[in-house]
């Protein structure tokens, strides 16, 4: 009820802060006092309801963020490899794997996207129309395992020269990477790549934008 309060500083000494001329803090008050004052292990319960309520509503808004970073091998550990995150990510026990990238050629990459795919998880690669993309990717998919499902962009129906440009990894439709690295040796190995992991909402909104791609035809899976 305070919450939108600019009037009450709950930070401030309690005679100066505001708080005892509110009408929500004299109906509480009344509450504790009648007919005798709570003991300490009934306050200490309703802060506990209080915290609890604040955490329900805050709850749907967090998300963890890590830093992601393709950089030369005598930089400082300022974030962890786009390549280690990437395995880290790919290599779990998982239902749904989802990956938008550009180009798709780097060979470990494939091989444990292969094993993920024995393993029963499902792989969706969505890649660029123009350059082929989805060639090289099942020339160099792994031999005896289960092929992923694959998609390009529709690209007659964009714009002249547009392409399907974003680097992204989707797992379970919980933890979401996003690069500028391409899976390519370089992205992960070479160039200086600057990317995030996120979990949470942004995650489950990703999940949504790759289904509408696919539900609406903005990609296509290939023949």
């Amino acid at each position: 009820m305070l919450r939108e309060r600019t009037d009450v500083d709950l930070f401030a000494p309690i005679q100066r802060s505001g708080l005892l001329t509110t009408p929500e803090a004299a109906s509480m008050l009344a509450r504790m006092t009648a007919p005798g004052p709570m003991d300490a292990a009934a306050v200490m319960r309703l802060c506990l309801q209080a915290l609890r309520v604040q955490h329900d509503e805050v709850k749907p808004r967090l998300l963890e963020a890590e830093l992601v970073a393709t950089l030369p091998p005598d930089t400082p550990g300022i974030a962890r490899p786009t390549e280690r995150v990437l395995h880290e990510m790919l290599r779990a026990h998982v239902r749904e794997i989802i990956l938008l990238g550009y180009e798709f050629t780097d060979q470990e990459l494939m091989r444990l996207l292969g094993e993920a795919t024995a393993r029963g998880t499902d792989v969706i690669m969505i890649c660029d129309r123009g350059r082929g993309a989805a060639k090289r990717i099942l020339d160099a998919w792994p031999r005896g395992t289960p092929r992923p499902r694959l998609f390009h962009d529709r690209q007659a129906d964009g714009a002249p020269y547009a392409s399907m440009h974003a680097k992204c990894v989707l797992v379970d439709g919980r933890e979401l990477l996003v690069t500028s690295a391409n899976f390519t040796f370089h992205g992960l190995h070479g160039n200086i790549e600057i990317g995030v992991r996120l979990s949470g909402a942004p995650a489950a909104e990703a999940r949504k934008i790759f289904s509408h791609l696919v539900e609406n035809r903005i990609v296509e899976e290939c023949e």
